[in-house]
């Protein structure tokens, strides 16, 4: 018998070898299961920066809700779906609003999110519409005043973000008001068309292209059998720099990394230690219209 797509499952290439197992795919009954909940340490920094070089990265229907970037270090720790493995990852964002044809949503526009593990990416691109790219994280390092990590390409280190705990953030109110204000994370999902024979590959546009929603707010199933710790979140001062590479330092990345290390920052709002557990669950992103 050939290969043949079974119907309700999830599939990632390559498809050959059957559907993506739980918990990407639902189990036979059609429900997904949820391992046990990541450990996450988070550190952040916010900043003022350009408007205008932050509104030009912004596609039809979002708008800046506010000049600031975000560039927040996570350690995924623990992460059931994975037999417990760890990884990091890097999110750049912004706070948006989009204004769809059926729903207004404010959240965080994630513009580029750097991790250390393929796994992650593949399922997070092609499922959920992340703009995940690979970078080689190092855990953080601790001296007790200082938190800190580095992001590398291809041995070039593009990005270096660290929180002081010995000094207080610069407006926490600010940072407070922008996080109570988003209703998650948004994300614009693209997939390049692969031509025909004698079409040119910047002709045939693309195969895939919409926004996407993860929403901030989760309910816990009722039989859920893992316990949430309540979130601990502290506000101190921080920095972040970005090194803008030459083409031959991240050969197809170079772009990205140069335009962030163009941003101005015009002033530190703050930085951000956060410690809770993610469910990792993403049955719940969704197309927005």
């Amino acid at each position: 018998m050939r290969f043949q797509f079974e119907a309700g499952k999830v599939y990632e290439m390559p498809v050959f070898f059957g559907p993506a197992p739980t918990p990407k795919s639902p189990d036979s009954s059609g429900k997904y299961i949820l391992n046990k909940p990541a450990d996450v340490e988070a550190i952040s920094v916010q900043f003022e920066t350009d408007s205008n070089k932050l509104e030009a990265l912004l596609p039809e229907r979002f708008s800046s809700n506010a000049p600031v970037l975000s560039v927040t270090a996570c350690e995924f720790g623990n992460i059931g779906s994975f037999a417990g493995k760890t990884y990091y990852l890097i999110n750049i964002s912004t706070p948006v609003h989009f204004d769809g044809k059926e729903e207004q949503v404010d959240g965080d526009l994630v513009l580029a999110m750097f991790e250390n593990h393929a796994e992650p990416i593949i399922g997070g691109r092609d499922q959920l519409g992340y703009s995940k790219i690979y970078a080689d994280i190092p855990r953080y390092v601790k001296n007790n005043r200082t938190i800190k990590t580095s992001a590398y390409s291809w041995g070039f280190k593009f990005l270096d973000i660290s929180i002081d705990l010995d000094k207080p953030a610069e407006d926490a109110e600010m940072m407070k008001a922008l996080s109570a204000k988003s209703q998650g994370k948004l994300n614009y999902k693209y997939i390049q068309g692969t031509p025909y024979r004698g079409v040119g590959v910047g002709n045939v546009g693309a195969d895939v292209c919409y926004p996407t929603f993860n929403p901030k707010a989760w309910t816990k199933p009722e039989d859920y059998p893992f316990t949430i710790r309540q979130p601990e979140t502290s506000f101190y001062s921080g920095q972040v720099r970005f090194n803008s590479p030459e083409p031959d330092d991240m050969p197809t990345y170079w772009h990205i990394a140069q335009y962030l290390a163009n941003l101005d920052i015009k002033r530190y709002l703050g930085a951000q230690h956060s410690l809770y557990n993610d469910p990792c669950d993403y049955s719940h992103v969704y197309r927005l219209r």
